[in-house]
This record gives structure tokens, sequence and C-alpha cells, in this order.
């Protein structure tokens, strides 16, 4: 799995420091969703959580540049990247004997306190007076009390000594790392930062990807304490308002932090819309007892053996839209739809909706049609027993991405996009895979004969959420920002940045939403309709 990890501020926040409620709904709904999503700062834990209370976040985050790996719902430490003693000695002897006076981090009595000399104040002006409520801040009178305890970090705010000099201090060999950057929020403040050499957002990342099981890194940073972390990434992800050097490095330059680029992007990349048709609320006890419903009526029918039975999904949406069993199996013209209500005539197709091209042109002359499609969202596989009955292995739940799949199915039905009286509803779903077993032991699936040996059925557990998109107005969210007035499709995928825009095109073509306006070269023109 993607574990995908973000710097906040001038990154994840806006320059006000804040999340919109667009950006941690679509956060909030990724998550939920099954996508690992963490932070990685140079803020603590108690300077970082106020700002993230719209957030529902669960993975471990990173802290203080990689010293700290936390729980973000606690901020509990799980892993520590801290000063050795001799490092500890190395520094405290320098900033006395040059007369420095840096805030220093440390845990006294179990406390996390920021200490600095108050006769010095003017060194630290800037830190304090934008904290004057932050309670582990520590005004000390003497050099001993400022370096108390559990020592973690030093900031020496805009240092007057020589960088080179600082540098050949607090040296790698020195057991040092070191970070020197503008404030976020404060450009004519100089922060130089001083931390254990084996902490840095990268390290700090790949001890998260080892506690969650990620396989995949993607990072999103705007400043040098973030180059680390984009090198180290699979992708590396810079915002557009990023400094020069970590766009040089990034694998990808996005939106700006204002814009909320980093949730769209990973929307994008998950297959999630964040813009367009909201999300409309679902039923869940009429959705729990449509399941029961039809999972009484297939009690004891697991499918054919060796296929994937589809059927209990088709029932169970058939049985929630439309719960009364003389309103379904209805014939319209020549052929037969699942269902008829109020809102329309209701057709359930999981898959292959190009075969619902004939029957769209009879039922559409008699009523308004709703295209249920089903899209699964996560899932996970269980393995029973035929001899027992029992559960013999499970999966954990993973995210599934089907907006390639969605594209190629709108395609299949091309001839129908531009009809006003269809409506196409995405009914987003957690699934389970169940798989008895007539065999010892649990087999693979990937062998067509180990699959021939089982009885395979896919079970909704729940309908996430629901999107219904009229035809052919809905589609209009799927037309990417800042497209020219006239575009190529090498703009088009540049602009939409997926990786299936080719197709996604095509499908707002039949919808006559773009259309092709000449050439250029070798390459099709087009415009918006």
């Amino acid at each position: 799995m993607t574990l995908y990890a973000t710097d906040l501020d001038g990154t994840l926040l806006r320059p006000d420091k804040s999340i919109s409620d667009s950006t941690a709904d679509a956060l909030n709904r990724l998550v939920e969703s099954g996508v690992l999503f963490t932070y990685a700062t140079a803020r603590s834990y108690s300077s970082a959580s106020p700002l993230l209370t719209k957030l529902h976040l669960t993975c471990p985050a990173v802290t203080f540049n990689g010293v700290f790996v936390i729980d973000p719902r606690n901020g509990t430490h799980l892993a520590e990247n801290i000063f050795t003693p001799d490092s500890i000695k190395t520094a405290v002897d320098y900033f006395n004997a040059n007369d420095l006076a840096p805030l220093v981090y440390s845990y006294i009595d179990g406390r996390e306190r920021v200490s600095y000399l108050a006769d010095r104040l003017e060194d630290v002006y800037g830190y304090v007076s934008t904290r004057s409520a932050d309670k582990r801040l520590r005004p000390v009178k003497s050099r001993e009390e400022l370096f108390q305890g559990k020592i973690f970090y030093f900031t020496l705010l805009d240092p007057k000594t020589d960088r080179s000099e600082l540098d050949g201090v607090f040296s790698r060999e020195n057991g040092f790392a070191v970070n020197m950057m503008p404030d976020t929020y404060n450009k004519d403040e100089i922060w130089y930062e001083i931390f254990n050499k084996n902490a840095s957002k990268a390290s700090a990342l790949l001890q998260v990807m080892e506690m969650v099981h990620a396989d995949r890194l993607v990072c999103f940073g705007d400043n040098n304490n973030d180059l680390s972390m984009i090198r180290t990434a699979d992708v590396g992800v810079a915002v557009s308002n990023a400094c020069d050097e970590l766009k040089r490095c990034a694998d990808k330059v996005i939106g700006s932090s204002e814009d909320g680029a980093v949730a769209e992007y990973i929307a994008r990349e998950c297959g999630m819309q964040i813009t367009g048709p909201e999300p409309v609320a679902t039923d869940r006890d009429r959705f729990s007892q449509a399941l029961s419903a039809a999972a009484a009526r297939e009690r004891g029918m697991h499918g054919s053996v060796g296929t994937q039975n589809e059927k209990l999904i088709h029932a169970v949406l058939k049985n929630y839209y439309v719960p009364y069993s003389d309103s379904q199996e209805i014939k319209i013209g020549k052929y037969f739809a699942d269902a008829v209500s109020d809102e329309g005539i209701f057709e359930i197709q999981t898959r292959k909706l190009y075969a619902l091209r004939e029957k769209l042109s009879d039922f559409t002359r008699a009523a308004r049609v709703n295209i249920v499609h089903p899209q699964e969202v996560s899932t996970r596989t269980v393995y029973i027993s035929g001899k027992t009955g029992e559960v013999i292995g499970e999966t954990a739940f993973r995210r599934v991405n089907q907006r390639l799949r969605l594209y190629e199915e709108l395609y299949s039905m091309r001839d129908h996009l531009q009809n006003d009286r269809i409506t196409v509803i995405i009914a987003r779903l957690k699934t389970e895979k169940r798989v008895v077993c007539t065999g010892d032991g649990i087999p693979d699936l990937r062998s067509r004969s180990a699959r021939k040996k089982c009885s395979i059925t896919r079970v909704p557990l729940e309908l996430v959420e629901e999107l219904r998109i009229p035809l052919p107005e809905g589609l209009k969210f799927w037309i990417p920002e800042g497209l020219p007035e006239n575009f190529t499709k090498k703009d088009f995928c540049a602009a939409a940045k997926e990786p299936y825009s080719s197709l996604r095109l095509e499908v707002l073509r039949a919808a006559g939403l773009i259309i092709r306006t000449g050439s250029q070269g070798k390459y099709y023109l087009y415009s918006l309709a």
C-alpha cells in the first residue's frame, strides 16, 4: 500500500494556518476508505494538533523534523531519534563558549518544555512573541537551568555566527543534523535547527512505513527541511509555492497550499473526486434490511463453482433503491426493468454497461432512468472451510481504485451519454469476498484450477456513499481547470493529472462537453463545447 505523507506549514496548511472544509472532508473520506495518510512536520505534537482538529488521523505521524514518530490521536511517542550524551555536551559547550542563547527543547519531569534565557529574550523574540499561550514555554534565569532535562532539539533564531562555523560544529561526524531556512510565515527570520543525525523526515517516514506495512511512499513539501523525504519518496511532490531547490528535486509540481492541492492530488491518484456532485448520505438501516432480505433468498447459494458471484450485490442494491417486490422486474416495452418507483426506472448493472444500450432506448421513452453502478472502494477476502463452515483465514481491507473501469464502462455506453433522461448513480461499496474452500488450507486464487474448487461470493458490507451524475451536465466536474481555449490531448492530460486522462477526454467528447476543433501539426485540437 501507499503511504502519503505531507508537510504542514506551506504545504497542507493555507497561509493562515488553516485547512479548508473541502480539503478536510476529502482527506477524511480517503482515510475512512483505507488510504494511509499522515504528516511530517518540524512542529511538535502540541503545536500541530490544534491545527488539525478537522482531520481524523490514525496513521503514525512525524514531528520535530523526524526526532519523534507519534500517535496523532494522543501524541504518544512510538519511536525516538534523540541526541546522545556526547552530542549534548558538544552543543552545550559550544553555546556557552560563544554566548549563544538558543531555544532548548527538552522533557522535564515528563513534560515537554521550550526553555530560553529570560534576559536574552531579544534572541528568541520572534518565536516567543507569537506563542504567548504556549504552555511549553519556560523562561529561565541561568544557563544551568537552560540545559536541564532530556534535551532533543535546539533552535537558533537569526544566528549571527557564520553558517560554515555552525555547520562545522554541528556536523554529522559530531552526531548532528541541521536545517536552516526562513520561517514559513516570516521570511525575514532565519531558523537554524539542530537535532540528532539519525533524525530526518525521510528516516522517520521509513519507520512509519514499517509500522503500517506500506510499500510505496508519496511525499509533499515546500521547504528545505522537506528535501530528505522528497528525495527518498517513490514520488516526491512539490507545491507550486515551494522553494526552487525543492521544485528541482521533486518528481512533480502541483498547485499551491492555498488551493488544497495535496488533497486533490491524493484524491485523483486514489480515484476519488473532491469536486463535482456532493456524495449523497446513505440510509444504513435500509441497506442492512436490503442485505438481510437478499441474503435470505440467496442463502445456501454461493454461486457457480469457480466464479465470482455478483448476484448478491445486484439483489441488495435492487432492494435498497426499490424495496417492494411488486415494483421489481417490471416489463417496459420489450424488456424487463429491475425496478420502478416514483423516481423512474432503476437498472442495477454491476458491469458491462454497454449491455444496456438497447434497453435504454425503450426505457428512456417511458420514464427517467437511473443506472446504478456499484463501485468497490475497499474489500477483503475471507476464507471459509467447506467442511466445517469455520473461517480459516482472512486478509486486511485494502483500498480499490476503479476509476479506469468507470471510464471504460461509461465510454462503452457512449451513444447515450448525451441523454438527459439518464442519471448514473455510483454506489460506492465496502465489500467482502467469501471463498468457501472444498480442499484443505487456503487456496491460491491466482490459479484457475484452485478457483474451480472454490465457491466465491462477493458480499456488500456497507454502502459508503452514492454519487448521482445526471447526464450529460453531471460529467462537467471531470473537466480539469486551467485548460487553454484550444488544447491538445497532451494539454488535457497535463491539466487532469491522472493516469487515465485520455479515456476521460473521450467520455467528455461523447457527452458533448468537449468538441474537436481542428489540428495543430499531427495533434488534434479540442475546446469546451
